[in-house]
């Protein structure tokens, strides 16, 4: 299954400027220097492998080697394109091999990686039409804000953790900063309002369902 959702990105329609291939072959070579990727980097060789059913199961290969070579001879016209191309890697991989094995893990994990990689870069900003004023609104947080935030931060459980990190991952990539490839960091300074009043939405409905859960035990 392709990550891309039927509702697609903004940054999707965006066409492919010399700049935007600069960048990202930086994010190629991050992907290319993961252990994971390996398996991805080049055409499969199915001869050498011994798969003589691959090119009749997979009848569009493609890897990454592939889509950096597209990319930078420019065949890719929008974002819309080059991200099909690179979903096909993963899509293929999953469509060949069991779902448990190793290979669509490091697949699952490279789709994760790079998906992230390129929305942090190239997710489509506030529309430029909003006043200045809505924005400094939406993407300041004051000083008590900040530190509200440490606090709360600092008693979660790894659980809630993932899913604060999932929420600014999905509201404000900004608001992450990617450390190594095991690791990201929270960027208190990039959050903005409405993705900190989301994460402390979601806290108190954590919360709530626990305080409920107790109160229902000791009833019993």
């Amino acid at each position: 299954m392709s990550s891309a959702s039927s509702k697609e990105p903004a940054y999707y329609k965006k066409e492919i400027t010399e700049e935007d291939i600069t960048k990202l072959k930086n994010i190629f070579t991050k992907i290319e220097n993961d252990y994971h990727s390996a398996p991805f980097l080049e055409p499969v060789d199915y001869v050498e492998l011994h798969l003589p059913d691959y090119p009749k199961i997979i009848t569009h290969p493609m890897d990454l080697g592939t889509v950096e070579k597209n990319l930078l001879g420019g065949q890719f016209k929008t974002f819309k394109e080059l991200m099909h191309d690179i979903n096909l890697i993963w899509s293929n991989c999953r469509t060949y091999n069991l779902s448990e094995s190793d290979i669509v893990k490091s697949a699952n994990y490279c789709e994760k990686r790079i998906k992230y990689l390129i929305e942090k870069q190239f997710k489509n900003n506030k529309s430029k039409s909003k006043s200045s004023k809505n924005i400094i609104d939406n993407s300041c947080l004051t000083l008590e804000e900040k530190a509200k935030f440490i606090d709360i931060i600092k008693v979660q459980s790894n659980e809630v953790l993932t899913q604060i990190v999932k929420i600014i991952l999905k509201e404000c990539p900004k608001g992450l900063e990617d450390i190594d490839n095991e690791k990201l960091q929270v960027k208190i300074d990039m959050l903005d309002k409405r993705t900190y009043d989301l994460i402390l939405q979601y806290i108190d409905k954590i919360n709530n369902d626990n305080n409920s859960e107790n109160n229902n035990q000791s009833k019993k």
